[in-house]
C-alpha cells in the first residue's frame, strides 16, 4: 500500500504534538486559515455543510468552522494531534469531531462531504502518493462538492520546511477526469517568526460525477 509520507515525516509529526507547546511549532498561528475566514464571510462556506478537514492537526480550522455551523470532521494521522483537537473543541464548545486516520484511507463513507479541506497536507506528500490522494478526496466528495487546497507555493521564500509546489504539479494531480478547477492563485498567509513571508496556493476544485 502506498504511504502518503516518508518514514521520517511520520516519525516527526506522529510525535510532535505529544507535549510540545503549540507556540513553538513554526507553522502554528492559533488563527484559522484566512482563506476559510473569507469563505465564511462571503457565504461559500456556510452552516449546514458537511466538511472534512484533512490534516486537521490541533483542530484550529475545524473548530472555527464548526462554530460557524458546519458539520465538521477533522482527520489526522497523529493520535496526539487528535487528542489536542478534541480538547480545543471542548474548550470552545464546538461540536467538531476528530478521528485518527491516513489521508489515503480516510475512515469515512463515500460521497459524505460537501467540502473537503486540505490543511497543508499535499506539499508534504511523496510523489507517488499524489494520485491516490486525489482519488481519495474525490471519493469523499459528493458530486459537485468542493475541494479546497492550501499548499506551499514555489513563490515561497527559501528556508526549512516542506518543499515548494508549482501550479503545474497541482493541476497534473487534480485532473479534469475527477475535478473542474474553479480557481488557483497565490496568497500571502499570516506570517510567523520563522516564516515571515508565506506565499501559498489556494486552489478550489469541483468534483465531477
Amino acid at each position: 500500500m502506498t504511504t502518503a509520507f516518508t518514514v521520517s515525516w511520520n516519525d516527526r509529526f506522529g510525535n510532535i504534538y505529544a507535549d510540545q507547546p503549540l507556540a513553538q511549532l513554526s507553522w502554528f498561528t492559533g488563527a484559522p486559515g484566512i482563506q476559510l475566514i473569507e469563505r465564511v464571510i462571503d457565504g461559500r462556506l456556510r452552516a449546514g455543510q458537511r466538511l472534512i478537514d484533512l490534516g486537521s492537526g490541533p483542530g484550529v480550522d475545524a473548530v472555527f468552522l464548526s462554530l460557524q455551523g458546519l458539520d465538521v470532521t477533522g482527520v489526522d494521522i497523529s493520535p496526539d494531534a487528535v487528542r489536542r483537537a478534541r480538547s480545543w473543541a471542548e474548550l470552545a464548545g464546538a461540536s467538531a469531531e476528530f478521528v485518527e486516520g491516513d489521508v489515503l484511507d480516510v475512515p469515512l463513507p463515500d460521497s459524505s462531504a460537501d467540502v473537503v479541506n486540505d490543511s497543508f497536507v499535499f506539499h508534504n506528500m511523496r510523489d507517488e502518493a499524489r494520485e491516490p490522494f486525489a482519488a481519495e478526496v474525490h471519493r469523499l466528495l459528493k458530486p459537485g462538492g468542493t475541494f479546497l487546497l492550501n499548499s506551499f507555493s514555489d513563490h515561497m521564500v527559501e528556508g526549512t520546511g516542506p518543499r515548494r509546489i508549482t501550479s503545474a504539479e497541482i493541476l497534473e494531480t487534480f485532473t479534469a477526469d475527477r475535478f473542474e478547477c474553479v480557481g488557483l492563485r497565490t496568497y500571502r498567509n499570516i506570517p510567523t517568526q520563522k516564516k515571515p513571508d508565506q506565499i501559498h496556493w489556494i486552489g478550489e476544485f469541483r468534483a465531477r460525477p
